[in-house]
């Protein structure tokens, strides 16, 4: 009982531990995106200084039927790459549910897009398309806040369940026993293996628990891919199983690990910069 205590306590432990870790990770990723973000802010301001200092020493007329200096390309060009770097961080920051700070970066561009030298069109259609963006993200957070809501009470109804569960130890014997009989004529493994799960049931439904409390933490974090390892995992323990019960739950797992989360929204106004 205390080797399988210790077992139990080293998961918890070792899974709390990633969860930090990957929180670490998505602050620094964060970080260098912003100080990336930084760097091209400075790289245009000098850009637009030394545009500036050229234009000043071009005052002849003859500067007017010239065609336009090739220097005013890597402005321009740095311009729109400056914009698609802040919207990417956006985009990154949806993507880790990040939401309040996306929106802040999105009105701080669309705030500022007079001052970068693009043409009006284009300065227009990335202020309609920023305006949309907005309302998508706000739809998305109203709806996600939704469904995690109705599955976050699915995730508690089983969580409940399971721990009424593992702490039932009275199973119908005449169920177990026609179970061992039909398995005799096929597999005689797998009647041991079915023995040693029964022997561990409530171990093996706390384990089941404490993998969909992890699913549940991952759900609200945004983290899909994590939600439903975790949701595999509560299926493949609950199949050690043979009792009606954890036969039934782990089907209601299964449904629940159908059900589609909301995909993250892509930014239109990415797409309009190419």
């Amino acid at each position: 009982m205390k080797k399988t205590t210790l077992v139990l306590v080293t998961v918890v432990f070792g899974s709390l531990a990633k969860l930090g870790y990957d929180n670490i990770r998505v602050n620094q990723q964060i970080s260098v995106l912003q100080q990336s973000l930084y760097q091209n802010e400075q790289r245009g301001d000098n850009l637009n200084d030394q545009l500036v200092a050229l234009q000043r020493k071009q005052q002849t007329p003859l500067t007017e039927h010239v065609a336009p200096s090739p220097t005013s390309t890597p402005s321009l060009f740095n311009t729109q790459h400056l914009i698609e770097s802040q919207l990417d961080l956006v985009q990154f920051a949806l993507e880790q549910q990040q939401y309040s700070y996306a929106m802040e970066k999105l009105a701080e561009l669309d705030r500022n897009l007079e001052q970068y030298e693009i043409a009006s069109s284009l300065s227009q259609s990335l202020h309609q398309a920023i305006a949309q963006d907005q309302q998508a993200i706000q739809k998305f957070v109203a709806a996600q806040a939704a469904q995690q809501q109705r599955l976050t009470s699915l995730i508690g109804q089983l969580d409940q369940r399971l721990q009424l569960e593992s702490n039932n130890q009275q199973m119908s014997s005449v169920k177990t026993q026609t179970e061992h009989f039909w398995q005799k004529w096929f597999q005689i493994e797998r009647v041991d293996h079915v023995n040693v799960a029964l022997n561990q049931r409530s171990l093996v439904l706390k384990e089941a628990q404490f993998r969909l409390l992890l699913a549940e933490q991952a759900l609200l974090r945004g983290d899909v891919s994590v939600y439903q390892a975790m949701l595999n995992e509560v299926v493949e323990r609950l199949g050690l199983l043979p009792d009606p019960v954890s036969k039934n739950v782990r089907q209601q797992i299964l449904q629940l690990k159908n059900i589609p989360t909301l995909p993250v929204p892509k930014l239109i106004s990415r797409t309009i910069l190419g």
